[in-house]
């Protein structure tokens, strides 16, 4: 150090100033502890230049003078002075000497007060130049380390797409703190998430690398994750030392990764000879952003609540599984896990709870299950397994296990106790298995259909089980569906509902979903709309139904208005509790300029009454505005009358497999009948749909029913087709 801040001094401005401060001096040099020169002057004598200095007698020596200088008498008859140059955070670095020719020197030493003034004043400026170079070195090699800091951290990723990416920027993560800090050891642990990864620099490795590594995964983890602080140990005396360390004399950085919640979910170590390295804090520094890229990496593909795998590494597993059965004719086992119920425990214990019961079965899985298998959270308290070389017997055999472990968790609050059990799909995986989406598909149906048949359940997907080959038809037409809204393929129909005994009354028409095929087919309802309700999809096919419904009819109201006609649009019950919809609806109507009392609503009786108090508050908040309702497939449920008190309706539809056989069975005329009596007393319209025929119409008029619809009255046609009859006046507006 003394040398580079020797060097780094700029001597030229005090080749003028020193031999000012210096009368008569022949000779001025500075010197380090060890005596050699870093500069010289000598006054201008012909032939010599400042660069030529004399080497004198070293042996000669120094003796003191006075107010910290020093002289010696040396051989030739010249005196010389000295004194130290100090850098404040190394103390003594080097001299400045002075050299007198005989006379000056003698009268210095008879009146030294000139002397000492000089040098003090020469060393006043010399030490500030000194702690300047000083400064600036120590900036430069700060700059110097931060650069090499920044790059290393630059050059560290930690955005990752992939599981296997992830695994590999983690590693090289690892191995770039031992390289940067030039340390024996470096590891990343996490337990729950099963991570494990060090670097060994060869020719410092600590001695026992397994039992180090096993203390950082023990009793270093243990405090890292409970203090959610780094442990830091350098001085060979620490107490902590004996007690995490089992008394090992190496220095330990090691540093908490942290999750999003604040969370230890790891450490990241590093371990260096105790005479190689010293830790600083700005080892620690470096080490906190390493430790919060490893988090960064390690949350992309692992669930932060139970430290399993999450959905996206887990496909990655699943994908590299399939490989090997191509490859070396391997077969494998999916599982797909539910916990029952788990909606109840957070309803009636709160979310904390439930959370927490998710944690304790996957602790539980994973005590099941072996190290090669691999298990994930693929959302809520759905896991995904795959056993990995095992056939469909054996997967049976471990499906039963981890199905009898959960079912032996309980859940405990202090009003009450709750049994846990989970149902197990299982789906095998092999050649013949025909990518990633269907078998996780297939998994999943199994464990839905586990699920209809009770909790507690396993079962295997077979292709020959109909139920099950049905439920996988709709679990496709999940991403069809999807992408029919992603890309506006869905179109419009409508059909007419018109009045039969008053001609007076206003004309309706219920407007009905379409899906355009690839190929520019029409698809009916029947084929898409089945797989959209199971999987919850409704609220969105709501939401494009209305709004492209009331963007077309505000479009050309003015034109169609003098009819008064009214448009009937289906909802789902799944809408009812939508978060927002309700209000949706009233700004599409206000948008389109169409009134509300020209929109009705229709509900399937089935699904009002399985959502009853949602149901009557958004029909009550809708009628409000002047929306209307009308109550489909009456007569089917058991519980129709009854209902018909709280749910707020204009109109009854009455089912058509009543309708259908009117003219042919008593039972279903007197339903009928009964049915349109009802609807008279609480002043309500009846409307029957599936009227085929002549016959049944007039059926129908004889008992009274106000509205007819079906293919006897109007097939379903693109809505522009009515709306241009409507303009044009060529559509009939009653039966």
């Amino acid at each position: 150090m003394s040398a580079r801040i020797l060097k780094s001094l700029s001597m030229q401005k005090y080749a003028r100033l020193l031999p000012r401060v210096f009368p008569g001096v022949a000779g001025l040099e500075i010197r380090d502890r060890q005596g050699e020169s870093f500069w010289a002057w000598l006054p201008p004598v012909a032939g010599q230049t400042d660069a030529e200095t004399q080497d004198d007698n070293p042996v000669v020596v120094w003796s003191p003078f006075g107010a910290g200088i020093e002289k010696r008498q040396l051989p030739d008859t010249r005196m010389q002075f000295r004194v130290s140059l100090a850098q404040k955070d190394y103390g003594p670095i080097g001299w400045l000497i002075t050299t007198y020719d005989t006379q000056p020197s003698i009268a210095m030493e008879t009146a030294p007060e000139p002397l000492r003034r000089a040098f003090a004043d020469a060393t006043v400026f010399l030490q500030e130049e000194i702690e300047l170079q000083s400064e600036c070195n120590q900036l430069a090699a700060e700059l110097g380390e931060r650069y090499e800091e920044l790059n290393l951290v630059y050059s560290t990723k930690d955005q990752v797409e992939f599981f296997e990416e992830g695994q590999e920027a983690l590693v090289r993560l690892v191995h770039n703190c031992a390289d940067y800090l030039d340390v024996g050891l470096a590891a990343l642990i996490c337990r729950d998430r099963g991570l494990k990864i060090h670097n060994v620099n060869g020719t410092e490795s600590p001695p026992g690398v397994e039992q180090l590594l096993e203390l950082l995964a023990t009793t270093i983890y243990d405090r890292v994750e409970s203090q959610v602080q780094s442990v830091v140990l350098n001085a060979t005396d620490a107490e902590e030392r004996i007690h995490l360390f089992e008394g090992r004399n190496e220095n330990l950085l090691a540093y908490p990764v942290i999750d999003n919640h604040g969370t230890a979910i790891g450490l990241l170590a590093v371990v260096a000879r105790h005479d190689m390295h010293t830790f600083s804090n700005g080892d620690r520094n470096l080490l906190e952003v390493m430790a919060k890229k490893a988090s960064r990496i390690i949350h992309t593909h692992h669930d932060s609540l139970t430290g399993l795998m999450n959905r996206s590494g887990f496909e990655s597993s699943l994908i590299a599984s399939l490989a090997s059965t191509q490859s070396k004719s391997l077969q494998h086992c999916l599982l797909h896990i539910n916990i029952d119920q788990l909606h109840v425990v957070n309803d009636l214990m709160g979310y904390q709870e439930g959370d927490a019961l998710i944690r304790r079965v996957a602790r539980t899985m994973t005590g099941v299950l072996r190290e090669a298998d691999v298990m994930s959270r693929i959302g809520g308290g759905e896991f995904g397994v795959l056993l990995l070389n095992c056939d469909i017997r054996q997967g049976f055999s471990v499906a039963e296990k981890l199905r009898g472990a959960i079912h032996e968790l309980t859940v405990v609050s202090a009003q009450r106790t709750l049994d846990v059990s989970a149902c197990v799909g299982i789906a095998q995986v092999n050649r013949d298995t025909d990518g990633i989406v269907g078998v996780m598909a297939a998994a999943e149906i199994a464990c839905k259909a586990a699920k209809e048949e009770g909790r507690d359940r396993i079962q295997i997907f077979e292709q020959d089980n109909t139920t099950l080959v049905r439920r996988s038809e709709e679990i496709e037409w999940i991403g069809r569906v999807q992408d029919a809204l992603r890309s506006d393929r869905f179109t419009l129909y409508c059909q007419p509902v018109l009045p039969l005994l008053d001609q007076s009354k206003s004309p309706h028409f219920e407007l009905l979903i379409r899906l355009r095929g690839e190929e520019g087919e029409i698809l009916g309802p029947n084929v898409f709309l089945p797989a959209a309700e199971r999987y919850q999809l409704m609220p969105l096919v709501d939401r494009w139904v209305v709004h492209n419904a009331l963007v077309s009819l505000g479009e050309g109201w003015s034109e169609i208005a003098t009819h008064e006609p009214v448009f009937c649009i289906n909802l789902s019950g799944q809408s009812f509790a939508n978060p927002g919809f309700q209000s949706f609806i009233v700004d599409e109507i206000r948008q389109s300029g169409v009134p509300a009392q020209n929109i009705c609503f229709e509900v399937t009786e089935t699904a009002a009454i399985s959502n009853i108090d949602d149901a009557v508050r958004f029909m009550t908040a809708l009628r409000e505005i002047g929306c209307r309702f009308s109550l489909d497939d009456f007569g089917a449920g058991l519980s129709s009358f009854g209902y018909l008190k709280v749910l707020p309706v204009d109109y009854l539809k009455i089912d058509g497999s009543f309708v259908r056989e009117i003219t042919t069975d008593e039972v279903s005329e007197s339903m009928v009948e009964a049915i349109c009596q009802i609807g008279r007393t609480m002043q309500l319209s009846m409307v029957a749909e599936f009227v085929g025929d002549a016959e049944t119409k007039e059926a129908l008029r004889v008992i009274g029913v106000d509205y007819v619809q079906g293919f006897g009255i109007g097939k379903p046609v693109p809505i522009i087709e009515i709306l241009d009859g409507l303009k044009a006046g060529a559509i009939a507006v009653s039966a």
